[in-house]
């Protein structure tokens, strides 16, 4: 046999070349719909919770109204105070109530926006009616309470909502609205120092925990597709400019998919790895030659007249002949290769860190392997089995995608089917 001159391959992928994508048991548009519904069910159940928060907040209110102002003459905070603490009970009643009521109904976006602001007019009447202006930073620093609760649990987006309302609560109380209480305005210099001091440690919290609630509704999206049995998603721990112990809990997932590949990702008839299994290792050893500038080659392989094979000698030989290929196949490849079935008759071997000379070398001793080969059933006649096998290449600086490579090594299979089988074309 003689192999052909190295040579790319383009145009047009043949009609029946073999479709390299990936076929995911659930499409990306349904488990990002449950994931939305997963998380407004989540947020649902904290804003419940958090109503105890908001009584507590209530009483505390109250207590400090009858200490600050029991025995003092300016009794006349504590209507406004009442009234504040009083509505603000109901609100949180009535939202705690129809949260618990409905919760077939899902939580209407509304909600979570609706019991920020509630929250800030809260904390804005309560520092109004008992301080001086001069002491209305505390706007400031219990505002600062509700930020955090708000970018940890409901995200980046309404935590940097609820910072720029809480600074325009506070600048409002302080320089327009008339105060409820006599004292001094603070200065033009206090409020730039009090708001430039207050939206420097906001925006380190949302950076921090607004990045921890990116990369944690990441992490749920590739768990939720394990669910389904789609093992294609990996962290990329090493893409957290931050690392923290989600960094460690995306390294441990990456474990445990690893180990759930090797246990449901087998092809049970030849002992190779599936082609969902192959997908993700691809995918991963892709990555890695990017990151190295390393070269990855790839080895779509089709036994010759399969059809031929089941037609004739029945569908037990071709089982016989899958079995033994895929054990030639393992045993030809290195320990760092990959050996995957992903068709019926077809084949793939992963190549990491290897040039054309060795991927040349590898496709023929295989092909050869093949070859010499005798397959046959116990008492019958040895059937004459061959492979066509076709060789892609690319190094990890090259512009190109996995798919890229999968197409073009289906390319070269096809170049070599069409030149006669039993050989190898690159």
């Amino acid at each position: 046999m003689t192999i052909p001159a190295i040579q790319a391959t383009s145009g047009p992928t043949p009609t029946d070349s073999r479709d390299t994508s990936r076929d995911f048991t659930r499409s990306y548009t349904a488990i990002h719909a449950e994931l939305l519904q997963d998380s407004a069910e989540l947020q649902r159940q904290v804003l419940i919770w958090q109503r105890w928060i908001r009584y507590a907040a209530v009483l505390v209110a109250a207590v400090g109204a009858v200490v600050f102002y029991g025995t003092a003459a300016k009794r006349e905070a504590w209507l406004p105070v009442a009234i504040a603490g009083g509505a603000y009970f109901v609100f949180t009643a009535l939202i705690g109530r129809l949260l618990t009521r409905t919760p077939d109904r899902g939580l209407p976006p509304v909600i979570p926006v609706v019991t920020l602001l509630a929250d800030l007019m809260m904390i804005s009447a309560l520092v109004y009616f008992t301080a001086p202006p001069s002491q209305f930073h505390r706007i400031l620093l219990l505002g600062f309470l509700g930020l955090q609760l708000t970018v940890f649990y409901f995200g980046r987006d309404l935590g940097i909502a609820s910072a720029l309302a809480t600074v325009a609560s506070y600048l409002l109380a302080s320089r327009v609205i008339p105060p409820w209480v006599a004292g001094p305005l603070p200065t033009p210099a206090v409020l730039i120092v009090n708001t430039t001091l207050f939206l420097f440690v906001s925006s380190v919290l949302i950076m921090t925990f607004g990045s921890f609630r990116l990369r944690m509704d990441k992490l749920r999206g590739f768990v939720k597709r394990v669910e389904g049995g789609d093992f294609s998603g990996e962290y990329d721990s090493a893409a957290d400019a931050r690392p923290d112990d989600l960094t460690l809990l995306g390294q441990s997932y990456n474990e445990m998919r690893s180990r759930l590949i090797e246990l449901v990702g087998t092809d049970v008839l030849t002992g190779c790895i599936n082609r969902r299994a192959f997908e993700s290792r691809l995918s991963r050893e892709w990555r890695q030659a990017r990151r190295r500038s390393s070269t990855l080659a790839l080895l779509m392989i089709d036994i010759d007249h399969f059809k031929d094979i089941n037609d004739s000698h029945g569908h037990a030989a071709g089982d016989i002949v899958l079995t033994e290929i895929g054990a030639i196949m393992r045993k030809t490849a290195r320990e760092t290769d990959t050996v995957a079935r992903v068709g019926g008759d077809e084949f793939v071997v992963m190549l990491p860190d290897t040039a054309w000379q060795g991927a040349m070398t590898f496709a023929e001793r295989l092909r050869r392997n093949v070859d010499e080969h005798t397959f046959a059933e116990e008492g019958k006649k040895p059937m004459a089995i061959t492979v066509s096998v076709g060789v892609a290449l690319a190094k990890g600086s090259d512009p190109v995608t996995e798919e890229d490579l999968l197409q073009t090594a289906d390319r070269s299979l096809y170049k070599a089917k069409s030149g006669g089988r039993n050989r190898i074309c690159a």
